[in-house]
């Protein structure tokens, strides 16, 4: 009796092993504790519920790798966490597919909270943090920020020209409702490039929440222009005395969960996102991390306790400036440009 090839017999039963997953859906996020809290709301419980797989990847926002993925036709991811500004964009640009509206939870969502290519995965604070440890009588407003003589030491700055831009010109002493229309002059941006001249030998950039924490650990900074959510997460978790100054006015910031065109997987990416708008998805995720989701009904589902350094609570919002689009839908390619050239200088 002739025997049949061991060999083949035991490739075959290495392919077959282990899950055989229906889909599979590639999403770049933030990482750090964003990442942990999107793991555990949505990521792990999709696969166990759906069959689909979810390949995770890590970015700091930059529109230009979705282009290059787009532009060749070579994908890494079929979904990204945009941040507002890269967000329309690159919708505007057709980088991103359209999603299907008749999927989500419309009457539901809040405020502002998708367009026809991207609908927010979490609303969060940029503002004014310290380490309350080194600093008991720390910076409360952004002139403080600026003011080396005052408070001596280095300023971790997200490096990027988004939020930067903003940051700079409240220093300088515009209003938060001026803001964006002073950045969208010529004028304005000057303005605000000459108030991060005055601080250029104090900067040490970061350019990941993971980053902006580390600076804090590593003691590189004191002072710094940070997240809620990172904040928050080190105070809970890593021990720290990190202040989060509300009333010196913070910049509310969404991302934004987007299809990259023509993703073989947008189907599938289409159908995750339906899933991970529902409220119950989206309560679990506030969690884990200090950010808001949405859904007006999670918060309904959301504990007392998981307020304590949420961005959009009722007597911070007052504080919080809004995003506008218009203004870096218009100046986000020559900005950055002007910006990172500055940076490198």
């Amino acid at each position: 009796m002739a025997c049949k090839p061991i060999l083949p017999l035991m490739l075959a039963a290495l392919l077959t092993s282990g899950p055989a997953w229906a889909d599979v859906v590639r999403i770049a996020s933030w990482g750090g504790v964003v990442s942990d809290a999107n793991r555990i709301a949505y990521w792990a419980p999709y696969e166990k519920e759906t069959g689909t797989k979810i390949v995770e990847d890590t970015f700091n926002g930059e529109i230009a790798k979705a282009r290059a993925q787009v532009e060749a036709g070579m994908y890494q991811w079929d979904i990204a966490e945009m941040e507002d500004a890269e967000a329309v964009t690159g919708c505007e640009e057709g980088l991103y597919e359209k999603l299907d509206l008749s999927r989500l939870p419309i009457a539901d969502l809040l405020p502002n909270t998708y367009n026809d290519c991207g609908i927010v995965s979490l609303t969060s604070g940029t503002g004014l943090a310290y380490n309350k440890a080194k600093l008991p009588n720390g910076p409360q407003t952004w002139a403080d920020f600026f003011d080396t003589g005052k408070f001596p030491g280095k300023r971790g700055l997200r490096k990027s020209a988004t939020i930067t831009l903003e940051i700079a010109l409240l220093g300088a002493g515009v209003p938060k409702e001026d803001v964006y229309t002073t950045l969208a002059t010529k004028e304005g941006q000057d303005k605000a490039f000459a108030m991060l001249d005055s601080i250029k030998d104090h900067i040490v950039w970061w350019s990941s929440g993971t980053e902006l924490i580390q600076g804090f650990l590593s003691e590189e900074f004191d002072i710094a222009v940070a997240y809620n959510g990172r904040i928050g997460a080190a105070n809970k978790t890593q021990g720290q005395e990190l202040e989060f100054v509300w009333n010196a006015d913070y910049l509310i910031g969404n991302n934004q969960w987007v299809i990259l065109k023509d993703s073989p997987n947008a189907a599938a990416a289409m159908n995750f996102i339906a899933w991970a708008t529902a409220p119950e998805h989206q309560a679990e995720f506030m969690r884990h991390i200090d950010y808001a989701s949405a859904n007006s009904k999670a918060f309904t589902l959301l504990e007392p306790q998981y307020l304590t350094y949420m961005p959009n609570t009722a007597e911070r919002v007052k504080f919080g400036i809004p995003p506008n689009v218009a203004v870096w839908r218009d100046n986000l390619d020559s900005l950055t440009e002007r910006f990172n050239s500055w940076a490198s200088e």
